[in-house]
């Protein structure tokens, strides 16, 4: 067991992981029922973090990526079992100018490829990446203006 911990120890250096990550790694080395209690270790020797993970991904997935901050909740919830609490306090972090912003470069993204697309179908687009409609819309209108 000492190699798997060292193991992965390296591989939780090398980037933020989320504590459901690491327990499906642990699993997939078969690592057995002293998982948990690995996990817990590496959270206390500061390898692992939740709300660590929670602000690199918003940051990284609103940002780099474009999502919308619903989007960035669901993966977040269903795929990495964050606490709704760490999530909403990462989502903080964000001002609305910033969220304005990746609405805006998703849309310019998406109508680089479809110019004439209606303005239903662009708004259909933010829907699905996660954006309020209220965001959408002022994406949209100040895509216009430009």
């Amino acid at each position: 067991m000492k190699e798997v911990s060292s193991k992965i120890r390296n591989w939780c250096a090398r980037s933020e992981r989320s504590p459901a990550q690491v327990l499906r790694k642990l699993a997939g080395w078969d690592y057995g029922p002293d998982a948990e209690a690995e996990l817990k270790a590496l959270e206390r020797e500061g390898y692992v973090s939740a709300e660590r993970f929670a602000e690199a991904f918003i940051h990284d997935h609103i940002l780099l990526k474009n999502w919308g901050p619903a989007k960035v909740w669901a993966a977040l919830r269903q795929v990495h079992a964050i606490d709704s609490a760490v999530i909403r306090a990462g989502m903080q972090a964000l001002g609305e100018d910033e969220i304005n912003a990746a609405a805006r470069r998703a849309l310019s993204g998406w109508q680089k490829t479809r110019p004439n697309a209606p303005a239903e179908k662009a708004i259909a687009a933010l829907l699905r990446k996660g954006f309020t409609l209220d965001c959408a819309r002022f994406a949209l209108d100040a895509m216009d203006a430009d």
